[in-house]
């Protein structure tokens, strides 16, 4: 098993340092190792200091740790009796002086701005959407639960709680979506859709996916409309369902059914989908359809698809934006059609993450693992920032206007935690944003850069 860190030598404080001493020497150690002091060097050792910090700052998780690295020795008294929780002492003029320096940036647009504990476990999805009462952010967690809040003038109001549908297969909500005006919100996996009155956080209506052979929670979007007459609407696009259930599922990933359900009608009541294929069922020609994103007015549908093209040795992935809106003048029904197509490379150096404008009108994903590649649906063109190594656990936002990308790499100790924050338009980097955990999801608000950390805290960088 790997020896933990020493949190109390990382800091230079005796086992019983208390929490004046503890604030003292993290004030001195931050000021020293500051990026804009320290430059690119100082960033490692403060990762090390703020996560030493979180840790020995508080109570429980102090306690936590001593124990596992002491087994059942209280190591702060040298004795053999477990450890006793001490109790923590509450200043808001430091504490707020101490939540911007564990999570700190270097200059730029944005600066430290609330700061939200959560205490559901990992967190998985964010969104977040202003509304005229003040800011609502909702998360996520891995085990399918999740909590919204409402910021008013930068108070965080009382958390509502919002829960799966307890007769679906328990999984983690891996998105999020609001309705235009925040009253109702979307989450789902891979194998169910939940849909939840934003202010009460009562469940309205749950729909399994597992006939939709769903691959990955970004092969299906939802948007929430409510309309004047007061009807509330899920438009959903989903993998392509074959009227013949003995069909072949993979039928599925060469096209998408746009359909939507009335909150409150009878579950099962769907309207006609509209069907966007990428190509004839009936080719064998290989096409699929890894991602699907509607636009918030559900006039849009991106998808991002793989596809053996003609002339082509390897597999492209294929940009495609759908135009929702058309109809047939004959039959005055919706014909969907292809507005634009754009090969984007080949497609085993296209990868996740991805990311997109609430418009539907840019696209980002991950390139030959080093670089991203930014769609502009509308223009059919692409350009490029070299972002460096991208891991596993990487992070993209793209903020709503289409100006900025921001991108947690995680790749390497270095980037680990570490948010930058680049220009779309120049290319350039704007700003890097250090914290002392993992980054577990991104979204943004407006030009609010709402970040969760794998230890359940959420901070927020606003202009």
């Amino acid at each position: 098993m790997d020896t933990p860190e020493n949190y109390y030598a990382i800091l230079g404080v005796p086992l019983d340092a208390d929490s004046d001493m503890l604030k003292r020497v993290y004030r001195q150690l931050a000021r020293r190792f500051h990026p804009d002091l320290a430059g690119p060097e100082g960033a490692i050792e403060m990762k090390r200091i703020n996560r030493a910090y979180a840790v020995l700052s508080d109570p429980e998780q102090r306690q936590s740790y001593d124990t596992i690295i002491g087994g059942v020795i209280d190591l702060r008294k040298r004795g053999f009796a477990r450890p006793s929780v001490h109790p923590k002492r509450f200043d808001a003029a430091t504490e707020d002086e101490f939540s911007g320096l564990s999570m700190f940036s270097s200059r730029g647009p944005l600066h430290a701005g609330p700061l939200i504990r959560s205490r559901i476990g990992v967190l998985s999805a964010l969104s977040s959407i202003p509304t005229v009462q003040g800011m609502l952010i909702a998360a996520g967690s891995l085990d399918g639960t999740g909590i919204l809040w409402q910021l008013i003038e930068d108070q965080v109001t009382e958390a509502t709680n919002i829960a799966s549908d307890p007769a679906f297969t328990v999984e983690s909500l891996r998105d999020l979506r609001f309705s235009e005006a925040g009253s109702l919100l979307a989450g789902w996996g891979r194998l169910g859709l939940h849909i939840w009155d934003a202010y009460s956080g009562t469940l309205l209506w749950s729909q399994s996916l597992q006939e939709r052979a769903v691959s990955a929670h970004y092969s299906l979007d939802v948007t929430l409309q409510v309309t004047p007459d007061g009807k509330r609407i899920a438009q959903m696009a989903l993998p392509y369902l074959a009227e013949d259930i003995q069909a072949p599922r993979s039928w599925g990933v060469r096209s998408t059914d746009v359909l939507s359900y009335t909150i409150g009608s009878s579950a099962k009541k769907f309207s006609d989908p509209l069907i966007c294929s990428e190509e004839s069922v009936e080719k064998r020609q290989f096409w699929a359809i890894r991602m699907r994103a509607l636009s918030q007015d559900a006039q849009t549908l991106v998808t991002f698809s793989c596809a053996q093209l003609p002339n082509e040795k390897d597999q492209q992935a294929v940009v495609r934006r759908w135009d929702l809106s058309p109809k047939n003048k004959l039959l005055s029904k919706k014909m969907p059609q292809i507005a634009d197509t754009i090969v984007v490379g080949r497609c085993d150096e296209c990868t996740t993450p991805y990311a997109i404008t609430p418009n539907a009108n840019m696209l980002a994903f991950t390139y030959t693992g080093k670089q991203i590649r930014i769609c502009d649906t509308r223009t059919g063109t692409y350009s490029e920032i070299q972002s460096g190594n991208m891991g596993g656990n990487a992070r993209l936002a793209i903020s709503p206007d289409g100006e900025w990308l921001a991108v947690a790499r995680e790749d390497s100790e270095i980037n680990e935690g570490v948010i930058d924050l680049w220009s779309i338009q120049t290319g350039q980097l704007l700003q890097k944003f250090y914290h002392p955990w993992q980054i577990s999801a991104l979204h943004f608000a407006k030009k609010q850069l709402i970040v969760a950390l794998t230890d359940g805290t959420i901070q927020i960088w606003r202009e």
